[in-house]
Parts: C-alpha cells; sequence; structure tokens
C-alpha cells in the first residue's frame, strides 16, 4: 500500500508484532458496531460511458439515457425499425434485460436478440405473435457471453409512438465469475484469538482462526505475503519466531492450512526484509552488497526455493506474485538518491543502496535529454531483468500456477501505469520471450481517488491489454472512526457497500477480465471484525456481502398492464424468477401495496410496489378510456333510470357500431359512432330523456373517448 498514514500503522504494528510477538494490534472494544443492509449487486451497463447504442433511423442514444420520458423514435414500422446497443465488450452476467416502450397504454410486436461478436445472435424474446404492452423484463437463461443486443420493431397499435423509451442491460455479480479472498498474512499472529460469525462467545464459528471464519463467510482465496528475512522497520532487529513473521516457513504453514480447506493460495513476494509498496523497495539484508548479476540470480533462487518447497508439501499455489505494488520498480539500489521514506535500518545503512537496483525513474519519462532518456531506458532494462528472473524462476518451479504483477494507479496517474504495463509486457517479450498472466492493481480510495477512478482505470487495462487477467490485489474501507472523505461513511453499511462497489466494478469490466477482488488485511488494516472482550473477535455484519452480495435467483422487477378507466387493474399474482443454480424459470407469490380506488379513476398511469421473497417488484398500470367503459358508464345511467325512452337505443345502437368498427381496426369510422352518440345527447327532443347530471357525464366521457382514439 501506498505510505502516508499507513506508515505511521505500520511502524506501530511492527514494533508490537515483530519485536513483542505476542498481542499486536488494537480493535475498538465495546458494543458491537452495528447491521448492513446487503442484496445482490447488479448494475444497468447502459449508464457507463463505454456503451453505445445505434438505430436504422433517429437518434439512438435516447433509448439508453436513463430518462423514460425521451425515446428512440422509428417515426414507423420498416426494414430502418431497429435498435443496436453495444456494450463494449462481452459479460457473462446477462442475465436481464428491461424493455420500457414509450406508450404505455399501447401494444408492441418485436424481436430482443442477443450476439458475442455482432455476426451469430440469438434469440432472447420474440414477441412477434403476441404483443407486449408498455413494457418487459427479459430474463436469460444459458447463453454465450452477451455484447450486442438489438431490438427490432414489427408493429405498433394505432395512434403508439415507434420507438424505445429505455433498454436496461443488467450485470449480475455470479460466483463462477469473480473470486473473493483476502491477504490474511497476520493470521498466525493471533492464533491467541478467536474469530466468530456470531456473538456468542463460547461458540466460535469454523475452528475459530481468521481464515476459516473468512472461509466460512464465503472467501475462496488467500494471499499471503513472503518477507526474505523479517526484521522490525523500527531498530533492524531480526525476528526470531515463526508464527506471524511472513518468513517462508511461515507462509507455507498457512498456505498448507488454506489449502486442505479448499480455499486458493497466492504468494506475495515482497523481495524485502519489511514491507514493499510504492514509497519503499527495500533490498533484503543479505541482498544488499550483491553486484546487479548476483541480485537478479538471489530473484530467481529465492523465489524458486519458496515456491518449490509449496510444490514438495503438496500446495500448487494458484499464483505467485513478483513484486508487491512495484510501479516504481522494485529493490531499489543506487539509480538516485534515497526518498527518505525506507525503513529506518536502510536510512542508517547506506550500503542498502550502494549497488544497482530495480528502481524506475520515472522523472525522466518523456524527456528530451538524450542522457535522462538513456537512464530511463537502462532502469526499465534492469528492472525487467529482475522481474524475468521472478517470473521464469515461478514457472521452473510451478509450471502449473499464474504469475502475477501487482502495482497502483494514482488519481491522476493512470497514463503511468499504461506506461508501466507497455514496457514490461513489451520488454518481457521482446527481450526475454516472457510474460505473466494477471495484471493486478490496489484500490484504496484514500490515495487513487473515487470508485469511478477504477472502473475507468480497469476498462482501459481490460481494452488496451486484453489477453490478460485483471484482479484488485488490495481494497479496504473502515467500519468505525470518525469522519470520511471517501465517499462511504465509515460505518458497518459504509464498509459493506464500499466493497460491494468494488466488487461491482470488477464485475463490470468487459470480457469479464478481472477475475479476483483481494480485501487487505480484514483483522488489522480497516478492519472487518469488532472485538468482544476475552480475544474473541465477530466478523462485522458486512462480511455477509461475500454471499449476499451474489445472485442465486433473479426476478422480473416490473410488470406492465392496461385497465380500463374506474376498472380495478388485475395484478400479477406471481412473478417469474430465473433460477441460476438450475438455469430454470421459476414463480414466486407477490405481496402486493393496498390499491387506493383513486389511482385508477384518472386516465393516465400510476405504479403499485410488491414484495417477494427475493426483492422488489413494481406494476406499471396504463389507466386507458375504451368504447366498454362508456357502454358501462351508459348502461349504469340506464338502469339508474336517468337515461330513458328512446334515448336509450339510440345510445346503445351508436355504441355497438364504434366498437364494431374499431374492433376491425377502422378508428375513423368508429369515431363516426361516437360522434353521432354525442349528437343524440344534445338533440333537443331527448332532453326529457336524460338528467342534466347524466348528459354531462356522458358528454365528457364520449368526447374522452373521441381523445383516445386520436
Amino acid at each position: 500500500m501506498k505510505k502516508h498514514l499507513f506508515v505511521k500503522k505500520v511502524t506501530i504494528l511492527l514494533m508490537t508484532v515483530l519485536v513483542v510477538g505476542a498481542l499486536f494490534f488494537s480493535v475498538p472494544t465495546a458494543a458491537y458496531y452495528g447491521s448492513a443492509d446487503i442484496s445482490p449487486a447488479y448494475t444497468n451497463l447502459t449508464t457507463k460511458s463505454w456503451v453505445s447504442a445505434e438505430a436504422g433511423t433517429g437518434d439512438a442514444k435516447l433509448a439508453i439515457d436513463q430518462d423514460a420520458t425521451t425515446y428512440w423514435d422509428a417515426g414507423s414500422v420498416s426494414e430502418k425499425s431497429w435498435l443496436m446497443v453495444d456494450l463494449g465488450g462481452t459479460y457473462a452476467g446477462m442475465k436481464k434485460v428491461e424493455v420500457v416502450f414509450p406508450s404505455f397504454d399501447a401494444e408492441y410486436k418485436y424481436m430482443l436478440e442477443a450476439s458475442s461478436d455482432g455476426e451469430e445472435w440469438f434469440t432472447i424474446s420474440d414477441q412477434s405473435q403476441a404483443s407486449v404492452i408498455g413494457g418487459e423484463d427479459v430474463l436469460i437463461q444459458e447463453s454465450p457471453d452477451i455484447r450486442y443486443l438489438k431490438a427490432t420493431l414489427l408493429d405498433v397499435s394505432d395512434g403508439a409512438v415507434a420507438g424505445i423509451a429505455e433498454i436496461r442491460t443488467n450485470n449480475y455479480l455470479l460466483k463462477e465469475n469473480l473470486t473473493i479472498g483476502a491477504d490474511l498474512s497476520w493470521d498466525t499472529a493471533f492464533l491467541n484469538r478467536t474469530y466468530t460469525t456470531n456473538s456468542n462467545t463460547d461458540v466460535p464459528s469454523s475452528d475459530g482462526r481468521m481464515i476459516g471464519t473468512m472461509h466460512e463467510l464465503g472467501m475462496t482465496s488467500a494471499r499471503f505475503r513472503v518477507w526474505n528475512e523479517p526484521r522490525s522497520e523500527n531498530t533492524g532487529t531480526p525476528v526470531t519466531h515463526v508464527n506471524g513473521s511472513m518468513n517462508p516457513e511461515d507462509t507455507l504453514n498457512k498456505s498448507l492450512y488454506v489449502n486442505d480447506i479448499g480455499m486458493k493460495v497466492g504468494i506475495d513476494f515482497h523481495y524485502s526484509d519489511s514491507w514493499a509498496d510504492p514509497s519503499k523497495q527495500i533490498k533484503p539484508k543479505s541482498w544488499k552488497d550483491l553486484s546487479f548479476d548476483e541480485l537478479v540470480e538471489a530473484v530467481y533462487d529465492f523465489t524458486y526455493e519458496v515456491t518449490e518447497a509449496h510444490i514438495d508439501a503438496g500446495v500448487t499455489p494458484y499464483y505467485i506474485q513478483v513484486g508487491n505494488e512495484i510501479i516504481d520498480g522494485t529493490l531499489w539500489g543506487n539509480e538516485k538518491v534515497p526518498t527518505g521514506n525506507e525503513p529506518r535500518y536502510a536510512i542508517e545503512d547506506p550500503s542498502y543502496t550502494a549497488q544497482p537496483g530495480g528502481e524506475l525513474l520515472w522523472e525522466y519519462w518523456g524527456s528530451d535529454d538524450p542522457a535522462e532518456q538513456a537512464a530511463y531506458d537502462a532502469a526499465w532494462d534492469r528492472f525487467t531483468r529482475l522481474i524475468d528472473a521472478g517470473l521464469r524462476a515461478t514457472k521452473d518451479a510451478s509450471p502449473e500456477s499464474k504469475t502475477k504483477i501487482h502495482v497502483i494507479v494514482g488519481k491522476t496517474s493512470l497514463q503511468k501505469t499504461q506506461e508501466f504495463w507497455r514496457q514490461l509486457t513489451s520488454r518481457l517479450k521482446e527481450d526475454y520471450n516472457n510474460d505473466f498472466d494477471i495484471m493486478s492493481i490496489s484500490y484504496y480510495p484514500e490515495w487513487h481517488g473515487p470508485m469511478e477512478n477504477l472502473s475507468r482505470n480497469l476498462h482501459a487495462f481490460a481494452t488496451e491489454f486484453p489477453e490478460y487477467e485483471l484482479a484488485v490485489s488490495e481494497t479496504s474501507h473502515r467500519a468505525s472512526g470518525g469522519p470520511s472523505d471517501t465517499g462511504y461513511p465509515n460505518t458497518i453499511q459504509g464498509q459493506a457497500d464500499f466493497l460491494i462497489d468494488v466488487m461491482r466494478g470488477a464485475n463490470d469490466t468487459i470480457n469479464n477480465s478481472v477475475s479476483t477482488v483481494l480485501v487487505w488485511e480484514p483483522a488489522v488494516w480497516q478492519s472487518m471484525f469488532t472485538e468482544l472482550g476475552d480475544n474473541w473477535f465477530q466478523a462485522n455484519d458486512s462480511t455477509r456481502i461475500f454471499r449476499n452480495a451474489f445472485s442465486n435467483y433473479i426476478p422480473k422487477t416490473n410488470d406492465y398492464l392496461i385497465t380500463d378507466l374506474y376498472k380495478t387493474p388485475v395484478l400479477a399474482e406471481t412473478i417469474e424468477v430465473l433460477n441460476l443454480d438450475t438455469n430454470t424459470i421459476e414463480s414466486t407469490t407477490v405481496a402486493w401495496d393496498e390499491l387506493p380506488e383513486q389511482a385508477y379513476s384518472t386516465l393516465g398511469s400510476f405504479t403499485v410496489n410488491g414484495k417477494t421473497e427475493y426483492g422488489d417488484v413494481t406494476a406499471h398500470v396504463a389507466v386507458v378510456m375504451s368504447a366498454d367503459v362508456l357502454e358501462k358508464m351508459t348502461k349504469e345511467k340506464v338502469d339508474a333510470g336517468e337515461v330513458s325512452g328512446p334515448l336509450v337505443p339510440q345510445l346503445t345502437n351508436s355504441l355497438k357500431q364504434a366498437k364494431h368498427h374499431f374492433d376491425r381496426g377502422s378508428t375513423e369510422n368508429a369515431m363516426k359512432f361516437i360522434d353521432k352518440y354525442l349528437r343524440h345527447l344534445e338533440r333537443k327532443a331527448n332532453e326529457r330523456n336524460i338528467t342534466e347530471e347524466a348528459k354531462a357525464d356522458l358528454i365528457n366521457h364520449a368526447n374522452m373517448l373521441l381523445d383516445a382514439w386520436e
């Protein structure tokens, strides 16, 4: 991690853990912090800047502008009445598409198709025979990954707008698409603690170890850092114990435990005796006097030996990380004057930087000075040679393990990180015929900017380097402790919301590029546990995200229907749900809010909220005027004696003819008979056959029908 406030915490931590080796860190005691509201995470991808739309005619952007009052207008149904959305890359979690038409009270016939490449298309909704009213939610069962969606209008009812108001493409967080884990390196330092997922301090969850508890909570991956010969950053005193030291033996012990409970193991080589991050990358004491050639050999040997020890013990790491946050290089040497951020033992001993190393000279990036440019290139040559040694050792010792490079992206330094990836990948390939598998970054809003930065950065890497797997190797947020300037409060809910949004940002990266999100040090740094006393630590309620943020069921959340004026709408008793385990469509009952009569006593539209066991649902009800409404009202007036005599057959016959012509598709002729209906009402000879109140009421509603038909 980047230094700043973290350095103070690390110094205190190391003085306590690495020297004393007893109780290592203090977490606020007293009451449990609180609870969090957690729902399955998904994103409407049409909100993303990289999503675009085109159409055969009209302004396609209006169908993805997040404003249902605007719409793509095709003008009419023709060979040009199609709209295509390009998501910018493929998505495996595309399980629901919401289509909203401009006219809620109209019928639409259309086809909705999907494609991964724009060449091979498959149908996800065929409404060419049965019309859709107002809109629909389309649940997608088994399908290839989706990049393109194409809607083609086939027919619309008279008077309706031929277009689409909104297409919402919902990308869900699915367990098979994203691995969630953490750096759990401190686990063996806290063997005297009991970690639990419940508040009953007599019964621990799992076996009481932090790793076991995180696994129980839903994490499936653990990363462990490796220090060469761990020592105190303050005094330089070597650590004599094993547990919690992060030396190779301690790392192997944790890896064996993780492997036994079925979690993935990741190894993070710091190539230092203490912390390595962008502010310091200090050589191990035993390597400080080596020539550069000897340093390269030492990197290979150490990487190989630690990895081989894992293989020999029966643990095949899922990945090996060569260096930690190495945006500014690794194993710094005499390339330039030390920064002053190094551990005290290195600051006080200039021999640590007496020999060449692998620091990158970013101050010379883009320089027009030939000497500075030469120094920039030479630094890259040295750095790449060191990285090549670590990668070769990993592949030689464990060919099945993936290889990872881990950097950061500062708030305004995306271009710097892109330059890093370009330089490293091209030099590894061209100079060493070598490469790696995973590009990874840290993300802390304090140092790397708001959440949109994470999404932007991941998208940039996935777009420029599509052949690489991506990962967020470190991220975290506080659950308590004063005000926050990150956009997320320092609460249990804030911690949950932040981590869900990180997972969401990873999941929303094109082509399913991001494979892993790792929480940084949930026991120590911005902890996800609350101390209950007597060395018992309860997992914060925010940790439920590791299960509850993923979807098992995806319900339709919108239902569209029409009701006649004054007629109680018939709301659906059930709504369809996609069971992701079986890829089948099921149904679930809906409990609707109470429906007031005044809601459907006015022309227009309204919504009704409902609840299911899988989430909320909204009914969109269009209230329309129809000949049936006028016919019913006329009959009520007749039955009440408010209309009588010859006026009765005059009105009923006019309505009968109007309905006949309307049903045959001749709205113009239907309107002529409503005009006749009105003339009968207004004839002076009929004044004695109708009350004034009934006359005004029927005239008003007959005109409403004419307006609707127009």
